[in-house]
């Protein structure tokens, strides 16, 4: 896989995660089993909008050529990837519905995929 491919993959799961965190808070939490009051649906809101930030930047950083530029966002998506993984799996082991393995399996995967560009082949365009 191609490190621009990697970036296209975290951008539109980035982007349509943000957007449905935007639009349709409550049902989104209610799916895992979360019951938010008002404040807490203003804040997953927030968590939507940096989502969408992010995805944005993985889109626009996709054409990078530039090596140190690509190594530093690969680090900095692996360090993030690795501590919502992280999260994630407390999460399910703190009593999560099945649902949310779904987050364990996607951040895991995005975690090995900045990863093997971060440690094992030097990303390229």
């Amino acid at each position: 896989m191609k490190f621009k491919t990697l970036l296209i993959i975290n951008s539109v799961f980035a982007f349509f995660a943000g957007i449905a965190c935007i639009l349709m808070p409550v049902q989104l939490l209610a799916s895992y089993g979360i019951c938010l009051i008002p404040m807490g649906v203003v804040i997953y809101q927030f968590w939507g909008t940096a989502l969408i930030g992010l995805g944005m930047l993985t889109w626009f950083s996709r054409n990078i050529t530039e090596s140190d530029l690509q190594k530093a966002i690969a680090l900095s998506l692996f360090i993030t990837n690795s501590i919502n993984c992280i999260l994630a799996i407390r999460g399910q082991y703190a009593g999560a519905n099945a649902l949310g393995w779904s987050n364990v399996v996607l951040y895991l995967l995005l975690t090995s995929g900045f990863g093997y560009f971060m440690f094992m082949k030097r990303p390229a365009a």
